[in-house]
């Protein structure tokens, strides 16, 4: 029984200790806030060039892509992630803005969430996405 207790003990303290390593906005370094938004702009420049092989250097071999807008869509791997760009830029895809609303990083990871004003086929959307970024 006592060392049930240690455990759980362990695992909240733990948890508490790995919370404190999270930074949010407000701790980030401005130095870190651009390189941020520098690669947010680089994609954004990468997907609208009309050309989604300039996205090949942003990705690693093993990326994933879940689609927020097209239902059970998810592409794994480089090149599948790839190929998906392509057909939404072929379709007609544009990037029109992305704005970095939060941030959240740790260690060697770091989460963006984004804002995203797009124009596909002529109609304009805005949505949410998430960004995982490893150094």
């Amino acid at each position: 029984m006592k060392l049930k207790y240690f455990v759980t003990i362990f695992i909240i303290v733990h948890t508490i200790t790995a919370a404190k390593l999270l930074y949010n906005n407000e701790d980030i370094p401005d130095t870190l806030t651009k390189e941020f938004n520098k690669k947010v702009n680089t994609w954004l420049e990468a997907y609208n060039s009309g050309n989604a092989n300039n996205l090949i250097p942003l990705y690693t071999e093993n990326a994933e892509y879940i689609s927020g807008h097209v239902k059970g869509l998810v592409a794994q791997g480089r090149d599948n992630v790839i190929k998906n760009f392509q057909n939404g830029i072929s379709s007609g895809g544009h990037i029109d803005k992305i704005e970095i609303l939060s941030i959240k990083y740790s260690c060697d990871l770091a989460v963006l969430i984004c804002l995203n004003e797009v124009t596909n086929k002529r109609q304009k959307a805005i949505g949410r996405n998430m960004l995982v970024l490893r150094k």
